[in-house]
């Protein structure tokens, strides 16, 4: 009886060579626009998670019937570090305290309601800035309206916060969004149209 014998053929070393290289430039094309993806996901993840936050003080206000504080505080208006919380009544509270007896602690009834820059994963150390740096309001348990701002750049219908992706700087970066406060409670996103790319979920501001 006769035998085929089939020759198995590998790879040569040039053809491996071809493959590597193809392989690193399609990483190479791949990598900005994951980036960018990750990016844009997570910035709109932290704007809605601010304005979350700032309707949950309002509810809260609401459904108690007492006034709800919301304060913020960063060590500039282009912050490396941040945070913002909730209290009961018209006082600020201190978002940096950890101590749930201190009586700066920010919390609503039992519960603590604090937002950090550890809140959000993976973004860069100066993506939230405020305006003002630091500052408070409260929300009127009737109305829902907003009462006692500390500053008149909280209610002038220009941004209270807004955060930019990583890469670049100024209009150079891939993102922007803004948050906006009126005197009604209501808040708004919108994005930064002088910035590199739209996102098309918001408006442009």
């Amino acid at each position: 009886m006769t035998q085929t014998r089939h020759l198995l053929k590998g790879f040569t070393l040039v053809e491996l060579m071809i493959t590597v290289v193809v392989i690193g430039i399609a990483l190479a094309l791949a990598t900005p626009s994951y980036q960018k993806f990750v990016e844009k996901r997570e910035l709109t993840a932290a704007a809605e998670d601010i304005t979350n936050f700032i309707a949950v003080a309002q509810s809260l206000s609401i459904k108690r019937n007492q006034p709800v504080n919301i304060s913020w505080d960063g060590s500039s208006s282009h912050s490396s570090n941040f945070c913002i919380g909730l209290s009961e009544g018209t006082t600020s509270c201190d978002c940096w305290e950890t101590n749930a007896a201190d009586k700066d602690y920010c919390a609503v009834g039992d519960v603590p309601y604090v937002l950090q820059k550890t809140s959000f994963t993976r973004i860069s150390n100066e993506f939230l800035h405020f305006r003002p740096s630091d500052g408070n309001f409260s929300f009127d348990p009737v109305r829902g309206n907003l009462v006692g701002w500390s500053d008149s750049e909280v209610v002038d219908g220009d941004w209270l916060f807004y955060m930019h992706s990583n890469e670049g700087s100024g209009s150079s970066r891939y993102f922007g969004l803004e948050i906006k406060l009126w005197v009604t409670g209501k808040t708004e996103i919108c994005f930064q149209d002088y910035r590199r790319m739209a996102i098309s979920a918001y408006p442009d501001c």
